[in-house]
């Protein structure tokens, strides 16, 4: 319940405007959507900086890459080896942008759903090519063990 009093309190939060279980539940949503959107930026981080091992920390073991128009892949072998063939393409990302439109869930587990771009530069025999790749995507995350978040299910569709 909103106390109208308390809304012209210069300096509440959001949950400060709640009382009892009603606070600790968005307290707890807000914890959600935090980790949720954080573990997001880091897998972004973590591929402008092309940087596998830090890729890789922001999935689960087990996690499952849905790519849009392909059969699922899943797991650490499975991922490495479609994203960093060995004696594959030399890929570069060079830019990557992704807003959150939305998260949601509870009890530790969540789902971001947003859109952006990727562009990655692809050498192969002497030729290089620019790519600039436009998508919507949700990440299904999940808070492990010691408190830290992690993609268990990525999933993206290419726009046109």
């Amino acid at each position: 319940m909103v106390r109208s009093a308390a809304i012209l309190v210069v300096g509440l939060t959001w949950a400060s405007l709640f009382e009892g279980e009603e606070r600790e539940r968005i307290a707890v949503s807000s914890q959600l959507r935090a980790g949720a959107v954080a573990v997001t930026q880091a897998y972004r981080d973590a591929w402008l900086a092309n940087d596998s091992e830090r890729v890789m920390a922001t999935l689960t073991r087990d996690a499952v890459l849905l790519p849009s128009g392909l059969e699922p892949i899943a797991g650490e072998a499975a991922i490495r080896k479609f994203w960093w063939p060995g004696g594959g393409l030399a890929t570069t990302v060079t830019a990557m942008e992704q807003t959150v439109d939305d998260v949601s869930g509870s009890c530790g587990v969540a789902i971001v759903r947003g859109h952006g771009s990727l562009t990655f530069r692809i050498r192969q025999d002497g030729k290089e090519e620019l790519r600039t790749q436009r998508s919507t995507f949700l990440n299904f995350v999940r808070r492990q063990p010691d408190g830290s978040w992690r993609i268990t299910h990525r999933m993206w569709s290419d726009l046109r």
